[in-house]
This record gives structure tokens, C-alpha cells and sequence, in this order.
């Protein structure tokens, strides 16, 4: 009985770990988690689990890098998220308007209060979601997620 409940156990975990579909509740946690990772400035999972924006995770691993030698040398610690709001579009696209703050390692507040980004993401059946690209957003427009990032649908 003892060998059953583990193996349950094992299997359930198993099922946690693995991308369970494109839904828009996933891409949404995805993001928060990129987030958590942006934080700790980890450039090997950044690379690794979230970007795809390159040919290879080496390459995405050296331009997260460069950037962080950049904003770290301005004095940038972490960022926080005041809100994700993530729409899927078609099978395994989404897009995402986020809000958050930059802060510097005295805590002050980096640059503008309040800033906006826009993500583009893919799923893949493998890996789960992954960034395309991240584009401005202008933060004293209503938050909402731009549609005209997706690709265009070929005939």
C-alpha cells in the first residue's frame, strides 16, 4: 500500500511539472515567474525557461547578460508587478500588457513610477511558454493587450 501511495505521489508530481496546455491562467503565472527569476538576475534559467528570442539559449544567456551589466551598472535591484493582464490567441500564442516598478539597490524607485511592457509568447509542447519578444508600453493608456503583436494570419 505503502509502494502505491508513492507512486501516486511521484506520478502526481510528474503531472505538476509538466506544461499542461496554453491556457491564459499558465501564461500568466509563466510571466510572474520570468519575474522571480528577473529578480534573483539568474540569466542561465532566464535563458533557458523563459526568452526565445534568438537561435540558442547560449546566445539568449549572453544578451541577458549584456543587459544586466548594463542596468545593474545604473544601480537596478528588482522589480515588482502591480498587474499581468495575458490574452491567448489561436492554439499556442498570447500576449501580455504588464505593469511594474524598477527599483534601485538603495530602494528608490528607478526611473518612472510606473512603466509598461508588452509580451509576445509561443507555446511549445516540449517547454511550455516562451517570450518572442517584449515591446513598450505606454503606461497612461488602460491596460489591454495588444492584439496587432501576433503574427499575421498566412492564407
Amino acid at each position: 500500500m505503502r509502494h502505491l501511495i508513492f507512486v501516486f505521489a511521484g506520478v502526481f508530481l510528474a503531472a505538476c511539472a509538466t506544461p499542461s496546455g496554453p491556457t491564459k491562467q499558465g501564461a500568466e503565472e509563466f510571466l510572474w515567474a520570468y519575474t522571480e527569476a528577473w529578480n534573483e538576475h539568474d540569466t542561465d534559467k532566464l535563458g533557458s525557461e523563459f526568452w526565445q528570442t534568438t537561435d540558442s539559449v547560449e546566445t539568449e544567456t549572453e544578451r541577458l547578460e549584456a543587459m544586466f551589466a548594463q542596468i545593474t551598472a545604473d544601480g537596478y535591484d528588482r522589480s515588482t508587478i502591480h498587474s499581468i493582464l495575458v490574452c491567448l490567441g489561436g492554439e499556442d500564442m498570447a500576449v501580455a500588457d504588464m505593469r511594474f516598478t524598477r527599483y534601485l539597490t538603495s530602494g528608490e524607485v528607478m526611473g518612472p513610477d510606473m512603466r509598461a511592457s508588452k509580451y509576445l509568447l509561443d507555446w511549445e509542447e516540449a517547454r511550455g511558454w516562451r517570450i518572442r519578444g517584449v515591446f513598450g508600453g505606454d503606461v497612461n493608456a488602460p491596460v489591454a493587450c495588444d492584439l496587432t503583436l501576433f503574427p499575421p494570419m498566412s492564407e
